[in-house]
């Protein structure tokens, strides 16, 4: 069985279906980049994943992570901890603006410490220092984090205080801080200025070169072209065509994937 394999994977929003069935799998390490116009079903797709929308039918198995069953019914404790295994940066950043860079990062891994310290750890002394330690551990890996983006000397600064592309940056800072399976970016650079898109995909191409699997809806062609193992085109809901870069850029076998490139810039 593959790293992540989906199949039979449905969406709709009341009388309206997104996805139509989608089968899809992708091996540990692997750099996936999700190509199609808008409406075709690709952040659906990402958020089934991470669970931000519930599929209506198919499965969803994480190799020694998780499997799920559209059909079968979870405890939101067992839906919380399928999500840790899929992590999602956003388009829009989503940073929490009252806290610095480094609580955006830290917050999250303290909240997910003190719960199973909870359930763990009687109440007393025992406990305060076993939240106290963990605070500490959580601090050091959050900062550690921000330094492995480049954001050492930022991690004092609040959102408001970062430029675009540094706020990303922090986004996916704390997308790893609980250790995600598969890393899956919704557009990362299209709320960002030219100038600033570059710092954002060296981050996702240094991820690359750490052995990371991330999945990556984008329209940056020459990331795709240059970072990607493998291209999956999106059309209509469905999976249209999929291969390498250079099946996919150089010689699509599907019209609707020809008609895209055709008026993309590559």
């Amino acid at each position: 069985m593959a790293f992540l394999e989906v199949k039979n994977l449905k969406k709709q929003f009341g009388n309206t279906r997104v996805l139509h069935g989608i089968d899809f799998s992708m091996e540990k390490g692997e750099v996936v980049a999700l190509l199609g116009a808008s409406g075709g079903g690709k952040t659906t797709f990402l958020r089934c994943l991470n669970f931000l929308e519930m599929a209506n039918e198919g499965t969803i198995d994480v190799e020694g992570g998780f499997h799920f069953d559209a059909n079968e019914t979870y405890k939101s404790s067992e839906i919380r901890n399928m999500c840790l295994k899929m992590g999602l940066v956003f388009q829009s950043f989503n940073l929490f603006p009252q806290y610095t860079a480094l609580e955006n990062v830290y917050l999250p891994l303290q909240l997910r410490t003190k719960e199973e310290i909870r359930k763990t750890v009687p109440r007393g002394k025992a406990r305060r220092e076993a939240i106290s330690e963990a605070h500490k551990e959580n601090k050091k890996r959050a900062e550690a984090l921000l330094n492995g983006v480049g954001l050492s000397e930022k991690m004092n600064n609040y959102p408001w205080q970062l430029s675009g592309g540094q706020q990303q940056r922090v986004a996916i800072a704390r997308a790893l801080a609980q250790e995600p399976a598969v890393l899956c970016f919704d557009e990362p650079t299209s709320a960002l200025d030219p100038e600033l898109t570059g710092e954002v995909l060296r981050v996702i191409k240094e991820l690359k070169d750490q052995g990371r699997t991330m999945l990556v809806v984008t329209h940056e062609m020459d990331f795709a072209r240059n970072v990607a193992d493998r291209v999956v085109f999106f059309a209509d809901g469905l999976i249209e065509e999929e291969g390498t870069p250079e099946e996919i850029f150089n010689n699509p076998k599907s019209p609707k994937t020809a008609a895209f490139f055709k008026h993309s810039t590559l």
